[in-house]
């Protein structure tokens, strides 16, 4: 998962925590009705399960059954829900709802984790009933309208918004809600004015200011961004809170070009308090901040997404020299990649990683490694502090070898095409759905650039991709040749050795796009916002051979591929 992904999932859920109550306070709240019996046991459960003892919780909870069944079903579920036993906690909070249907409260306990489980038309359903019963709670409004904002629903969301604005115009929350659906709907400029809103109304919340420096990162206030996460964490946030705004504070001190700052809060990007970090299942200790390089017999793993895990390949040439000749070192990368940088770094040993969901936390490991005389291991992201401290400890020259014979193929295929520059291009991600779209042009903004003349164009689109070339063909005449016998998805061995091939490659920061500039390719990164990864140069320290194409003040795509396609024909 990406650390820009990540970030947001404070933003997505800030707005309903700035105001709900908790659900084991709603459950506290109904405990004077229940019969004496029923609430001695249901006490004694709500202790256990802040002490954090799930398994007491739900025992004292099933005491309860006989006098008060709903409220020990949601008990149960809420003991369940903790302990990361997500699907039989959706059982008990459904019987809760089956007992008492009318019941605002089962029914928001069910939507919570229906919703979590992958099922927000159900979570929105529910939430709409809690709503005609108690019509004037924010909390559930800012539920509801996240919800709809999180299924592209942005007019009923904001319909939700509205009204909930007419009723409490002074609450922050709802600002905040109406700048992330405007986020969400790609107006970065409108996006941020409401979160200042929000930040204006309640200067101290930590929730508020986080989605406020989120905001500011997205146009550019690198500096902005800073002083709210500054501000979010002098005031008390939760542990998972403060991990999700030193990740947006890391981006932003490395958009200012503030490395040593920015690699020092980007280590929260694994931070055990956020349930959704990835962990890692691996025998050996890791590596320690301090412990010497020098002799070390080290294993590399991989995190992040894959575009990440080939940036990060970058550092390998220079963690190989600093473990020098007493060293070893191990790779464990996406099984995808694994040829490709065992080629790439012939005296290492290189395997794939596997990541599975165990105890409610994403968990990497390496199924196929064994070895006990590995001293130690670190994730591909720990290394920057001791391998890129500053700018001008970014080495030049392409890192990936692709196969010279799968190279040489390609060659002679480019070669039976139309006379000219041969250049890659791509325009989406796999998953285009919510705020991702927003990364992405529409392919209706590509035109400036698949209208230059001289170039032939040829599809490194992976997925389902035939809409747009027909769309392509039939409004423009242009013609995208796509690379015959070619899975863009799966073989990236094919797709490195394309990409080496092709006179440049052209498209978002994903997987290929990144292939192609570790293989040396001249390669464009078209961005939809102000990059970290530029590390304030305007640039691409990573790769020498990238181009990065930022917002630079442009207000939308247009005029964005505008400046691309114009970039293109003086090529």
């Amino acid at each position: 998962m990406s650390i820009a992904h990540q970030r947001r999932r404070l933003a997505n859920a800030s707005d309903r925590a700035t105001t709900a109550i908790s659900p084991l306070g709603r459950i506290l709240a109904r405990l004077e009705g229940a019969p004496p019996l029923a609430r001695v046991a249901l006490t004694a459960g709500a202790l256990a399960l802040q002490a954090g003892d799930f398994m007491r919780a739900e025992a004292q909870a099933r005491m309860a059954l006989g006098q008060a069944a709903p409220l020990a079903h949601r008990l149960i579920g809420l003991a369940r829900e903790k302990a990361g036993e997500s699907p039989r906690a959706f059982e008990a909070y459904r019987e809760a709802h089956s007992l008492a249907p009318t019941d605002p409260d089962t029914a928001r306990d069910l939507a919570r984790m229906a919703n979590r489980l992958g099922h927000p038309s159900l979570a929105i359903e529910l939430l709409i009933r809690v709503r005609q019963v108690v019509p004037d709670d924010l909390a559930d409004a800012l539920e509801l309208g996240a919800l709809l904002r999180d299924q592209d629903r942005y007019d009923e969301a904001l319909a939700v918004v509205r009204e909930a604005l007419r009723r409490a115009p002074e609450a922050a929350a709802v600002w905040s809600l109406l700048g992330s659906i405007a986020s969400h709907q790609g107006d970065d400029q409108e996006a941020r004015a409401f979160h200042d809103q929000a930040m204006l109304l309640d200067p101290i919340s930590p929730a508020i200011l986080a989605n406020a420096a989120i905001a500011r990162l997205d146009v550019g206030d690198a500096l902005g961004a800073i002083e709210a996460c500054d501000t979010a964490l002098a005031h008390a946030p939760t542990p998972a809170q403060a991990a999700v705004i030193r990740m947006t504070r890391a981006q932003a001190r490395l958009l200012a070009g503030d490395l040593p700052g920015g690699w020092d809060d980007y280590a929260a990007r694994l931070a055990p308090e956020r349930p959704e970090s990835l962990a890692f299942d691996l025998p050996w200790p890791r590596l320690e901040p301090d412990e010497p390089l020098e002799g070390l017999n080290l294993l590399l793993i991989g995190e992040q997404g894959l575009g990440d895990e080939v940036m990060f390949g970058g550092l390998i040439g220079d963690l190989i020299a600093a473990l020098g000749p007493g060293g070893r070192l191990t790779l464990a990368v996406e099984p995808r990649l694994v040829s490709l940088f065992a080629r790439s770094w012939p005296g290492v040993r290189v395997f794939g990683h596997v990541s599975a969901v165990l105890a409610g936390r994403l968990t990497r490991t390496i199924p196929d490694l064994f070895d006990p005389e590995i001293q130690a291991w670190a994730p591909m992201a720990d290394l920057p502090p001791r391998l890129r401290p500053a700018l001008d400890a970014f080495t030049a020259g392409p890192f990936l070898r692709p196969a010279p014979a799968r190279a040489a193929h390609w060659r002679v295929w480019l070669e039976g095409l139309p006379a000219g520059d041969k250049v890659g291009v791509l325009w989406k991600s796999l998953k285009m759905t919510g705020p991702r779209t927003r990364r992405f042009a529409p392919f209706e903004a590509w035109r400036p650039v698949l209208a230059t003349p001289g170039k032939t164009f040829v599809s490194l689109q992976y997925g389902e991709a035939h809409e747009e070339l027909a769309f392509a063909a039939e409004r423009w005449g242009v013609a995208l040749v796509e690379p015959p016998g070619l899975d863009l998805t799966h073989d990236l061995e094919g797709v490195a050795a394309l990409c080496a091939a092709l006179d440049g490659v052209i498209g978002p920061p994903t997987a290929t796009t990144n292939l192609s500039a570790a293989v040396g390719a001249p390669t464009w990164m078209i961005y939809a916002h102000p990059a970290w990864p530029t590390l304030g140069t305007g640039r691409h320290p990573w790769y020498p051979s990238a181009r990065a194409f930022t917002p630079d003040g442009e207000a939308d795509w247009s005029r964005r591929m505008a400046r691309v396609g114009q970039a293109l024909s003086k090529a």
